[in-house]
């Protein structure tokens, strides 16, 4: 089957390219829904130009004998591109976004709590001027850097790897404005990780206001007085606002110690001092320590953006194809979209062989979904069949 066809039906793709409004206004030989699939399947082929793109995903299109095609020249590619814009892939993307972890899941949940992270990365892009103007460049000392890049803040399922939401930035707009954004995806029964770089007062606030319950690292210079010490070693502080407001937190400290065995006994080694602020007040129902093992799964993103990044990119570090915003916009949310298709097949081999998705290979899923592009396209309602 067709990994991408079997996610992204022909009747999602024709939805959202008629949500969008990017329906063609007469015949074409690149139509919108071909587009869609064309975008997609530029991120399974990251080293791939648009011709040998385009043919991978057509030349099994059955055609009668002796007919022939030519492929599209890549000018035509890319206009058909800018008339699709952005609008189809993000909603494509709105619509297969989500959580799809049960209590049966592995490290889906803990203590009755979805586990989810929240976490950013960064991809550069082409150094075009619209680029430039639109996204930024980071500085080395007094020099910009080579690319403009953009900044994406994912909110991420633990137990399954799926993507729950996902927005994206300049590089001048920082995590926390962009996780703003996010909270809408948060309610009472998630339990949210995240790294040291976003607790501030107005951000907790908003996110322990959605009903979801809080675990992030605090960084060294993160004032935390001792208000009062609990049975288990953690104690509960205070984060300080405008105008006097505060708010109670509880605080976990701890360390990590490695043993190594060689040749001359057993050494040891204790890693720096990690600092945990939670809205888990109660040491009954959340155990210091458990706390802290399970913060581990905050690395769940860095994982995520590992695979996008290294496998299904390639391994690359060159900068997207796309030289004007809103074909970068268009170029992401494809490459999101191929990435929740790929969690997904991931994700039902690991149940249908009860295992955690973390023991299926992302790298052999991706390269099954690359083997399929030919097997069911080109994607119609009529004649389909199920797995």
């Amino acid at each position: 089957m067709g990994v991408l066809s079997r996610t992204f039906t022909p009747e999602l793709v024709d939805f959202v390219v008629d949500e969008a409004g990017a329906r063609e206004e007469r015949t074409r030989s690149l139509p919108a829904r071909l587009t869609v699939y064309f975008v997609l399947t530029m991120w399974l082929f990251t080293g791939y130009g648009y011709g040998l793109v385009l043919r991978e995903l057509v030349e099994h299109w059955p055609r009668r004998t002796g007919e022939g095609w030519r492929p599209a020249r890549t000018g035509s590619l890319t206009e058909a591109r800018k008339r699709l814009g952005p609008g189809p892939l993000r909603l494509l993307f709105d619509r297969v976004a989500g959580t799809s972890g049960t209590p049966a899941t592995p490290g889906a949940f803990w203590r009755g709590l979805r586990l989810t992270s929240l976490d950013g990365t960064l991809f550069d892009v082409p150094a075009s001027e619209a680029n430039a103007a639109a996204y930024g460049r980071a500085a080395n000392g007094s020099r910009p850097g080579p690319f403009p890049q953009v900044r994406l803040l994912a909110l991420v399922e633990c137990g399954t790897k799926a993507m729950i939401g996902t927005v994206f930035d300049s590089f001048a707009v920082g995590e926390r404005t962009l996780a703003y954004r996010l909270l809408v995806h948060l309610h009472t029964g998630m339990l949210l990780m995240a790294d040291r770089g976003f607790p501030a007062f107005d951000l907790w606030q908003a996110a322990a206001g959605t009903g979801a319950q809080l675990l992030w690292r605090a960084s060294d210079s993160f004032t935390l007085p001792v208000d009062q010490v609990l049975r288990d070693g953690s104690y509960l502080s205070h984060l300080n606002g405008a105008r006097g407001k505060r708010t109670t937190v509880r605080v976990i400290e701890y360390t990590v110690v490695t043993a190594t065995l060689d040749t001359d006994g057993v050494s040891e080694e204790t890693s720096e001092l990690f600092c945990l602020i939670t809205t888990l007040l109660d040491p009954g129902s959340a155990p210091a320590r458990e706390l802290a093992e399970l913060y581990t799964a905050r690395w769940t993103s860095e994982t995520i953006f590992k695979h996008i990044k290294i496998e299904q990119r390639g391994g690359r570090t060159a900068t997207l194809r796309s030289m004007s915003p809103a074909m970068v916009e268009q170029e992401l949310w494809a490459m999101l979209c191929v990435y929740q298709a790929i969690h997904q097949l991931a994700a039902e081999s690991a149940h249908r062989a009860h295992l955690p998705v973390s023991h299926i290979s992302f790298k052999q899923t991706l390269a099954a979904a690359r083997r399929s592009i030919g097997a069911d396209f080109p994607p119609s309602a009529a004649g389909r069949q199920d797995p």
